[in-house]
């Protein structure tokens, strides 16, 4: 038995496959399949132990992230074997697919991909978090955030029955869609749940219709006028969709007020949540949304691996004589960034620091829309320093860190310009460069402006 080996899991609903690899990625132990039940679990732990009774000393294990199937296999390997060589990690599945796409796999089982698994331990061991350095984090925020993820579940299902709502009153009752150009306000979902249809709105009449909260007698009698030039026939069943959909709308609306409530009062006193609230622009909700999201921030070693674990960061492309400007890479999970665009409003007005960073940039011919992304990957900066120092916001610290940043730009440029010059000198080193090759417009251009830079 290898001293060191790699245990790949391909974990899936029920089960998971598992494959040993050598230091060498040579087999030790071909695939197999174990249960996702105490059972399963136990025996895995006596493989283990012969494993090291027959000379294993350190061992690997690498649990693909599968939306939560693969915790029961995590938590048991981190809890069964403390203080034991036995490390566990979890591993993100778009590189496990991008080992197997480079090894030219044409197909797929759960046992290559266990194998894909452990491969990709073996490749890349600074990517991957077995717990040894770093500290696993705030559990309570990881709770966290699948309670967070459920709200904005139930967000989408609400979402959905607010489209199917629309949808069945532009076809029934379409007059009363003037109330909706900005969405379906309570008193017209309550209004629908009492009186579905225009014949219903008309014989109820103004003085029922203007004891619902909000609406008042002249909107009652505005509501009367358009139902009466409604020409459609309902039935009573579509009545009864209508009056059911509008019911859940109001219930969803309910549930999710609530939700939001109690998880803001949960998490209101930690410490996470009053730093982030120092942030001008930067509300409770919002902070407690930002902290689940990003769990515990010595996840990242810097400031930019966090911008680009959740796709605020500036993307660029070259490939030949083509170039693509910068824009957001949006990669990631957007959740957090949708949290950030509105705090990046609220910032741009009343926070000066960002307010001057929108300023500047839509001077420089920036859209909206692009201006405010600048903003997000600012303030995403600015969390990421305050949650590490575990400071509150400070302007005056920020525009300290920016003179700095601003005087260390500078001179990172001129290192760049230099470094560049270099390596094009290095590049062409063998021939000079020349535009007598069938080469694009673009890159002749490029190549004259090259030449008479040289010659300057």
């Amino acid at each position: 038995m290898e001293k060191k080996c790699f245990l790949g899991i391909d974990v899936s609903k029920g089960y998971a496959d598992f494959l040993l690899l050598s230091n060498d990625r040579k087999v030790i132990e071909e695939g197999y399949t174990l249960p996702d039940n105490p059972k399963g679990r136990q025996k895995l732990k006596e493989l283990v132990c012969l494993w090291q009774k027959q000379g294993l000393e350190e061992l690997y294990c690498g649990v693909e992230s599968t939306g939560g199937y693969e915790d029961n296999w995590f938590r048991y390997l981190r809890s069964t074997f403390i203080g034991e060589k036995v490390y566990t990690c979890r591993i993100n599945p778009k590189g496990v697919k991008s080992m197997g796409d480079a090894a030219l796999k044409r197909t797929i089982t759960d046992a290559v991909s266990a194998e894909n698994i452990a491969s990709y331990m073996i490749s890349f061991p600074h990517k991957l978090d077995y717990g040894i350095e770093k500290h696993l984090g705030n559990g309570g925020f990881k709770d966290g955030r699948q309670h967070l993820t459920t709200i904005r579940m139930i967000v989408k299902q609400k979402v959905q029955l607010n489209n199917q709502l629309e949808k069945l009153l532009y076809q029934h009752f379409a007059e009363i869609l003037v109330y909706c150009r900005h969405g379906q306000p309570i008193w017209l979902l309550s209004l629908l749940v009492k009186y579905p249809t225009a014949a219903m709105l008309i014989k109820a009449g103004a003085s029922k219709i203007s004891s619902n909260k909000g609406i008042s007698p002249e909107k009652a009698k505005a509501i009367i006028a358009k139902a009466k030039n409604s020409t459609q026939d309902v039935s009573p069943e579509i009545g009864r969709i209508i009056s059911l959909t509008a019911k859940e709308v109001l219930h969803k609306n309910l549930i999710i007020t609530k939700e939001k409530e109690y998880l803001t009062g949960l998490y209101k006193g930690a410490e996470e949540m009053v730093l982030l609230s120092s942030i001008p622009g930067v509300g409770l909700d919002s902070a407690v949304s930002i902290a689940l999201e990003i769990e515990d921030v010595g996840r990242f070693e810097t400031a930019k691996k966090m911008a680009s674990y959740f796709g605020v960061h500036p993307t660029f492309k070259q490939s030949g004589d083509g170039q693509w400007g910068n824009h957001m890479s949006k990669a990631g999970r957007g959740e957090i960034r949708a949290v950030l665009y509105m705090a990046s409003l609220s910032g741009s007005r009343y926070n000066p620091t960002l307010k001057k960073i929108y300023d500047r940039y839509r001077a420089q011919g920036m859209k909206h829309a692009e201006a405010i992304g600048v903003v997000m990957h600012k303030l995403l900066r600015m969390i990421y320093g305050i949650l590490k120092n575990k400071t509150k916001f400070d302007a005056d610290i920020d525009q300290q860190n920016q003179e700095k940043s601003a005087a260390k730009q500078d001179v990172n440029e001129q290192l760049e310009r230099t470094d560049k010059k270099i390596k094009q000198l290095k590049k062409n080193r063998f021939q000079a460069v020349t535009n007598e090759a069938p080469i694009s417009n673009r890159k002749e251009k490029a190549i004259k402006k090259q030449v008479a830079s040289q010659t300057s």
